[in-house]
């Protein structure tokens, strides 16, 4: 029972003293100080050699933060035993970072059996493995890499991977919208332009894009029997703030520069002739 107990316990790196009690029940102590108290009916090896130890309420997953359900490893994440909550920073940066790889397994003394199609078994199970490498992630995660010590390697842990793809999925979606957004003002423009192109009178479109920081484009039409055009831009309290003479006639545009303004909301109007053709809004950010 107490070699059962061993193999249980050592691929988790913990160390236990085991004993049985006059009434049969076992007390486990191990480097945590948790003490665990069972029957001794209930340490057993199922069918895939696995060890259980305990009442339902003291199993080993007190210890590991796992209990195994059927073929399933459920691992503790409830919120009452989690504190200081953070947000994952640069977490697409993180993941472009990863490196995948394709490799096989050493061959070791376990690999080694008089039984030549079990040993041939062993060594193909070794081969084209998929993961990472633990040198490589714990420059880019250090969080989901662990150094024992005593054995002189290191071991990733792939559940504390799968927030940060996650947050990066997010960040990629949230980019993805932008350039949706972006594609969708142009296409609205090129269609503006178009129908701007058949018409007999002046017309004015909306910015593109909108809101923006670096620059942005307005487009416009006028006809060839418009004399003199001007593009007023205005600050919300109805001040003019810079002006731009259009001198070509058809679809032209005015390129404005974010840098040679203040962020905020302002009004852009087209004035041909003395008439304003339209006034419309946009917005500014830094």
């Amino acid at each position: 029972m107490v070699l059962l107990l061993s193999m249980a316990i050592l691929p988790f790196g913990l160390k236990a003293q085991v004993s049985v009690d006059a009434s049969g029940d076992v007390k486990l102590v191990d480097d945590l100080n948790i003490i665990i108290y069972g029957s001794s009916s209930s340490i057993y090896p199922d069918e895939t050699n696995s060890a259980y130890c305990g009442v339902p309420a003291y199993q080993f997953y007190k210890i590991y933060g796992q209990y195994h359900y059927a073929t399933s490893t459920l691992l503790t994440s409830d919120k009452r035993l989690k504190e200081n909550f953070r947000s994952i920073d640069n977490s697409l940066e993180k993941v472009l970072q990863l490196e995948g790889k394709k490799f096989d397994y050493i061959a070791d003394a376990i690999d080694s059996t008089s039984n030549e199609k079990e040993r041939q078994k062993r060594v193909e199970m070794k081969k084209n493995q998929l993961g990472f490498v633990a040198q490589e992630v714990i420059e880019i995660l250090p969080e989901a890499v662990h150094y024992e010590e005593e054995a002189d390697l290191y071991y990733i842990n792939y559940d504390a991977i799968i927030p940060v793809i996650v947050e990066a999925i997010k960040e990629l979606s949230s980019e993805i919208d932008v350039l949706k957004s972006k594609n969708n003002l142009k296409s609205a423009s090129l269609n503006n332009e178009s129908v701007l192109e058949e018409s007999t009178e002046a017309s004015l479109a909306q910015n593109v894009p909108n809101p923006f920081s670096a620059t942005t484009t307005i487009n416009m039409y006028l006809p060839s029997t418009v004399s003199k055009a001007m593009l007023y831009l205005y600050n919300m309290q109805g001040e003019q703030v810079s002006s731009y003479p259009v001198q070509k006639r058809g679809n032209t545009s005015v390129t404005i520069e974010g840098y040679t303004l203040d962020a905020g909301i302002y009004l852009y109007a087209l004035i041909a002739d003395g008439k304003e053709v339209n006034t419309k809004k946009m917005i500014l950010t830094k």
